[in-house]
């Protein structure tokens, strides 16, 4: 379902006047629409094929300092009307918020080309299927041992426009492609897991039969995993885990989280706290990743760097954040608290034999799993290792061991920072690379 730019901003004004007509002072409506069609495999056979269209149009009525946030999926209008009245209703009982100044201004909003793939958005169950095929017959190509291959591949087309009464008119479309895949190996009693994954713009871009063989590789060579103490050892990131580690720094730069004082930045901000091999920023503008050229609020995506060479530099805001620090939104409301959602890391220049080589004792880990914040000012994080766990020692991987339970603080992980690798992995939310860090803390040892 692609209702069109003319549609969207149509119904968007048609929303926000039916708002105004009924005594809001300002009001914001932002209209979403997205078609996902995906192919899930188990057992090495492909098990389901499903498809989803929907459409969801959220109205920000603004009544004075009272505000609510109502949604429907429907665009009628009598829908409309009856969304606008409901938003009027909560927003008369809900308490004043004082430090809400204003929607945002209109600012220009420069063109991105290329968001919009047509193999994405035309992409057929067949083709899925033949995706998947070449990713399963790869998988059990690598080795007999390989038992169980499992896994989704997803196509999506998203359209998103966003108007307020102040002059706000944004709209976009864009495609993802997502395929990751969990391999199971067995050999006499042991079981084996690995994984890949990848997600592009264009589906095309997705490579099955190499996604295939590396969650393959991964998994035959887990086989006869040992047990090893819980304690202290160095470390290597691989990419996945990476990701996963980012996603729990991200709201440390949020001006929402600084404000409130939760923020590892609340401490370390303009000051050199981590390894001068960690920069990091955010760019939603930049093709390699999953990129948008605006915000919910309808503000531009810009590059902000986040961490230079170890020093903590920005927050990001959104309109509510920027107005109380009489700033202008970075372009990063997500209608939650404002967030980088479009993470870059910068790459190093080492290999993963390289970083094994200079490991004395240590461990290769593939993904973290389960992970929770224990303390999110100090950025640390609970979680267990998976799909993937090796022991090195002396420069070389000794045997798979059995996964393990992690507690530490990423504060600690980014300054021990020795090296990074050259190659990176994506996710929706960000591009990173491997990682090698001097020191981590594992607590406890799983069963499996």
């Amino acid at each position: 379902m692609i209702l069109g730019k003319n549609t969207c901003l149509e119904l968007a004004e048609k929303t926000i006047k039916e708002a105004l007509n009924l005594g809001a002072t300002q009001a914001e409506a932002r209209i979403q629409t997205y078609t996902s069609y995906l192919t899930r495999f188990a057992n090495s056979i492909i098990h389901q094929n499903v498809g989803e269209t929907n459409v969801s149009l959220i109205l920000r009525f603004i009544y004075g300092k009272k505000i609510s946030t109502v949604s429907i999926n429907e665009v009628t209008l009598e829908a409309i009307r009856k969304l606008a009245e409901t938003g009027l209703k909560i927003a008369k009982v809900s308490e004043e918020d004082p430090e809400f100044i204003s929607l945002p201004e209109p600012q220009p909003i420069k063109p991105l080309e290329g968001i919009f793939v047509k193999e994405t958005a035309e992409c057929t169950a067949d083709m899925r299927a033949e995706m998947v095929k070449e990713l399963i017959d790869e998988a059990h190509a690598y080795s007999s041992k390989v038992k169980a291959v499992a896994g989704a591949l997803s196509t999506t087309v998203m359209e998103f426009s966003v108007a307020n009464s102040l002059g706000v008119r944004a709209y976009t479309v864009g495609t993802m492609a997502n395929l990751s895949t969990n391999i199971i190996s067995r050999e006499n009693d042991s079981e084996g897991f690995g994984y890949a994954g990848d997600v592009s713009l264009n589906v095309n871009e997705l490579k099955p039969a190499e996604l295939g063989r590396e969650a393959a590789e991964r998994s035959v060579g887990s086989l006869g995993a040992k047990t090893i103490e819980p304690g202290e050892y160095e470390v290597i990131l691989e990419p996945y885990a990476v990701i996963t580690a980012l996603g729990y720094t991200r709201s440390g730069f949020s001006a929402q989280s600084y404000m409130d004082g939760t923020s590892f930045m609340n401490d370390l901000i303009n000051k050199k706290a981590f390894s001068e091999k960690f920069t990091l920023w955010d760019d939603g503008r930049d093709l390699r990743g999953i990129p948008t050229p605006f915000d919910v609020e309808g503000i531009p995506k810009r590059k902000i760097m986040l961490v230079e060479e170890g020093v903590p530099k920005s927050l990001v805001y959104d309109s509510y954040t920027a107005h109380k620090e009489g700033k202008k939104s970075t372009g990063h409301a997500t209608g939650y608290i404002p967030m980088p959602t479009n993470l870059f890391m910068k790459t190093g220049d080492s290999t993963k034999e390289e970083m094994i080589k200079e490991t004395k004792k240590g461990l290769l880990v593939t993904r973290f799993h389960y992970v929770r914040y224990v303390h999110q000012r100090k950025l640390v994080i609970t979680g267990m290792t998976r799909d993937g766990t090796w022991y090195i020692e002396n420069g070389e991987i000794k045997y798979p061991v059995r996964n393990l339970r992690f507690t530490d603080s990423l504060l600690r992980t980014y300054a021990n920072m020795e090296l990074v690798g050259r190659e990176v992995k994506r996710s929706r939310g960000a591009v990173a690379p491997a990682v090698k860090a001097k020191i981590f803390r594992f607590t406890g040892v799983t069963k499996y």
